[in-house]
């Protein structure tokens, strides 16, 4: 049974049935892209913390924007060679269109990675270090001579695995241990099934004596041979311990007892955010242990000049200015961000600062010459908060990621139909050319709303 009004067009609407459908889905489009973009933009409004503003790669998201603008030209291109019969040129500007959209992925792809290796260090007093992690953040814990692992006896949260997470994390070889019967064991995936199998033995054991409804957790207690030292991230911890803390839990709940040797985030410092400091003279990032005096200053004279600068431009002849600096994003992030590209901060004259230990430039002191940023050993009393460059940073990178997110779905999702159109819809185009350029039409329609969505995206997230 052959569909109607997939080729003629409807005698109550003049459209064909296809075109009817594409516009009313894009009306949901419509008000879903609007929802969101109402969103940001009360985010924005609402901020209590200093909106991020030109942090994006504009160069990228200009270059994206110029491909998804060619693409919308070439799709258009690929439904009049249909509607002329020019086959051949259709499936050249179809396949340009589809390459367009992968090229358009491919730079978001980069992007996206950036923001995932990027990092913000948020300190006590609110000034925010940005930068990369090179060896990443790691707690090192020392002087382990026991393990004390929880075997679930029924359902439950904690379930030992010391195989896939606690023995990732020794340093060095792993030592022999002993059960608490006496036996010398090589812990591995075999010797701790026969523990687990045993554990379950004795808990069920207690729950039959006992009279117990639920077989209950057993513990077993590993003594090593030799002290241990574990490395690893917070996050494979159960919680943040305390600088002080005695003993640390696992995330399988593995239970170990020493003291912590080094738990410092080593930084390579990119930028030094003040916006959220209240004294900005006095911010721990000038601590003679991290940046130090020769980067205030620096500091200071850049937000001298761009004090100057803000003066000059915007006298109003009267010794005021024209404009308030403390409503305007962009000149406050002129005056109390500073973007860090070497070791040691430029000379400004005779008074400019000199190279000093106080940089910590690494190409001397830590055996980092490779980098081209200060690279800094934070304490971890000293940092508040810290994160990649991804949803759980701020706000404005949650709507950044949603809304760029739901963007790339929407190409992958139109570019998947139009290649399904050039790849598989052959037979159509021979016989029914007619048809095919109407569902081409719909399939551009959809394209043209995708790059619609982002000639506002653009500007939205990367200018303003």
């Amino acid at each position: 049974m052959d569909i109607p009004y997939t080729v003629t067009a409807r005698p109550d609407t003049g459209l064909y049935n296809a075109k009817v459908g594409i516009w009313l889905f894009l009306a949901s489009e419509v008000m879903l892209f609007g929802g969101l973009f109402s969103s940001y933009i009360f985010l924005r409004v609402g901020a209590d913390y200093p909106w991020p503003v030109h942090e994006l790669n504009v160069t990228m998201g200009f270059i994206n924007t110029l491909v998804l603008i060619g693409s919308s030209v070439t799709v258009l291109l690929a439904w009049a060679s249909i509607k002329l019969r020019k086959f051949t040129a259709y499936k050249v500007y179809m396949a340009i269109t589809i390459a367009c959209a992968m090229t358009f992925m491919v730079i978001k792809s980069f992007e996206y990675r950036a923001k995932f290796t990027h990092y913000s260090a948020t300190l006590t007093d609110g000034t925010i270090l940005t930068g990369h992690l090179p060896h990443g953040f790691e707690i090192e814990f020392g002087g382990v001579n026991e393990l004390t692992l929880t075997v679930a006896g029924r359902k439950s949260a904690v379930d030992a695995d010391p195989v896939s997470y606690v023995l990732p994390y020794i340093k060095g070889d792993a030592p022999k241990f002993k059960t608490e019967d006496g036996k010398e064991i090589t812990l591995d995936a075999n010797s701790f099934a026969q523990l687990r199998a045993e554990a379950h033995g004795k808990a069920e054991a207690k729950a039959k004596a006992d009279n117990m409804l639920q077989v209950p957790n057993w513990t077993i207690k590993l003594t090593a041979a030799s002290p241990i030292t574990f490395s690893f991230p917070p996050s494979k911890l159960l919680a943040k311990p305390a600088l002080d803390a005695k003993s640390i839990t696992f995330r399988d709940g593995t239970l170990i007892e020493g003291k912590i040797i080094n738990d410092k985030m080593t930084l390579e410092v990119d930028g030094v955010d003040l916006r959220g400091t209240p004294e900005k003279d006095k911010s721990l990032a000038w601590n003679e242990h991290y940046l130090g005096s020769v980067w205030k200053n620096a500091f200071i004279h850049q937000r001298d000049e761009a004090i100057a600068e803000f003066n000059k431009e915007f006298n109003d002849g009267n010794g005021g200015t024209t404009r308030d600096p403390t409503k305007s994003a962009s000149q406050q992030k002129k005056l109390f961000y500073m973007h860090i590209e070497s070791a040691t901060p430029a000379a400004h004259g005779e008074e400019g600062p000199k190279h000093s230990a106080e940089a910590h430039a690494p190409a001397e002191e830590h055996g980092a010459a490779h980098t081209h940023h200060p690279e800094l050993h934070l304490e971890r009393k000293d940092v508040l908060f810290y994160s990649n460059f991804t949803p759980k940073l701020n706000s404005y990178y949650a709507i950044y990621f949603t809304l760029t997110g739901l963007h790339g779905l929407h190409v992958i999702a139109g570019a998947s139909v139009l290649a399904y159109f050039l790849i598989f819809d052959g037979r159509r185009l021979r016989e029914d050319p007619e048809h095919m350029a109407n569902r081409v039409e719909v399939g551009g329609l959809f394209w043209h709303f995708v790059d619609l969505v982002w000639i506002f995206l653009f500007p939205l997230l990367y200018l303003l």
